[in-house]
């Protein structure tokens, strides 16, 4: 009751706060086979902000590195955020976003594939990471005691965004992931990828895959634009807790339903629009790079006034679970 009211009295308070940036620290784990970084965003009134979480091509953020936390316990939500070769802090404005009103955000940043053979298995590595995340905050007893351990969610995109369903105990159909790259219609942005590097998704590893990812810890869940979605869609399939699913774009090409999430569409975004503010210099830099340059296709304005509507449907559906 003390955290609902704390989110909701920030609306009141957040204009004495508007010159507050959030704290920012980091978090290193490498006693697992695979090494993942953590990036955590906080409430905090103290610190001098600086740019945090940007590069070449995306903006960052304001945050005050290693400023003191607020008192009190506050919703923790691990973020996972972009495909297999998204950068580490994609999601920083996401992180910024969920820290100004009142929670713990930690953006898990995971080595990158190095080979395409080893990125079949981002798909059951990520959800490990999002649990290993879960007991290295509530391991550290000077952030486990600002941690509401009866709030812990997880907010996903793209693959990120399966990965977020995954550890909501969606149970993930093996043989239709298998064939998902020979499907139609599926929205599996990385099976050109693979198919240039001699690669298919039955190399995945098949007793991890066919393992249930439930993390019970996790009381809710949001999704956006998760890739795979088909995988989970089948008849007993759906989250064990409240699922929040936000797509990106024209409604009607979202066919693939979600049994008992709720749904939430913006129209007029894309899923380029759940990365960061691109630079000046981030169109360029992608067509010298080869990249795709539709990364930066909206203007700094648009993509920003996106980046707030998905912060406004995620915070109610979490507030509201806590």
């Amino acid at each position: 009751m003390r955290l609902r009211l704390f989110l909701s009295l920030w609306v009141i308070v957040i204009p004495a706060f508007a010159d507050s940036p959030v704290g920012f620290s980091s978090l290193a784990d490498a006693s697992d086979q695979r090494p993942i970084e953590l990036s955590i965003w906080y409430p905090s009134d103290g610190g001098s902000p600086s740019m945090v979480g940007g590069n070449a091509v995306f903006e960052g953020v304001s945050a005050a590195n290693d400023a003191p936390i607020l008192e009190g316990e506050f919703p923790l939500v691990v973020v996972s955020h972009g495909g297999l070769r998204s950068s580490s802090n994609s999601g920083a404005w996401l992180g910024e976003g969920l820290a100004r009103p009142g929670f713990v955000a930690v953006e898990v940043n995971a080595p990158g594939p190095a080979r395409a053979a080893m990125a079949v298995n981002e798909i059951w590595q990520r959800p490990r990471d999002i649990s290993r995340t879960i007991d290295l905050m509530l391991g550290d007893q000077r952030r486990a005691e600002h941690v509401d351990h009866g709030g812990i969610f997880v907010v996903g995109f793209a693959l990120g965004g399966t990965t977020a369903l995954a550890v909501s105990g969606a149970e993930l159909d093996a043989e239709c992931y298998l064939q998902s790259c020979a499907a139609d219609g599926v929205e599996a942005p990385d099976c050109e990828w693979y198919t240039a590097h001699n690669v298919a998704l039955d190399q995945a590893d098949p007793g991890e895959l066919g393992q249930s990812r439930r993390d019970r810890r996790v009381k809710a869940a949001v999704a956006i634009d998760p890739e795979y979605l088909a995988v989970f869609s089948g008849d007993g399939r759906a989250p064990a807790v409240p699922t929040l699913l936000i797509s990106l774009g024209d409604q009607e090409r979202k066919t693939t339903e979600l049994p008992r999430a709720e749904r939430v569409v913006i129209q007029e975004a894309d899923r380029f629009d759940a990365f960061g503010v691109c630079t000046e210099r981030g169109p360029r830099i992608l067509r010298e790079e080869r990249g795709d340059v539709a990364l930066c296709s909206s203007s700094p304005e648009a993509r920003e006034r996106h980046h707030a509507r998905m912060v406004s449907a995620i915070l109610p559906f979490l507030s509201d679970r806590l």
